[in-house]
């Protein structure tokens, strides 16, 4: 069983009427290709559905997509759909 972290919201204040929020904990893992710099891709895969996506530069954006919908992305990316948008 994995652990959850609550948290509480910071809009509850000392009332005893609290939202309370469980997070899993997250395995990130960072790109093969990030050394030692800032501008570095993490992502985990908290849930076999679910897909989490982040810079190392803003940890706190994080984008959530399903595996199907990455590899789309992935698939046309390698194929060089988005290679239009490169400035020369």
């Amino acid at each position: 069983m994995t652990a959850h972290h609550w948290q509480k919201s910071s809009f509850s204040g000392e009332a005893a009427n609290c939202l309370y929020v469980a997070r899993l904990p997250i395995d990130w893992h960072s790109s093969s290709y990030c050394g030692e710099g800032n501008s570095c891709l993490n992502i985990a895969a908290p849930t076999s559905d679910a897909i989490k996506i982040c810079e190392s530069d803003h940890p706190d954006i994080i984008l959530t997509t399903t595996p199907a919908t990455l590899g789309v992305f992935i698939r046309a990316a390698k194929s060089g759909r988005f290679d239009h948008l490169i400035k020369p």
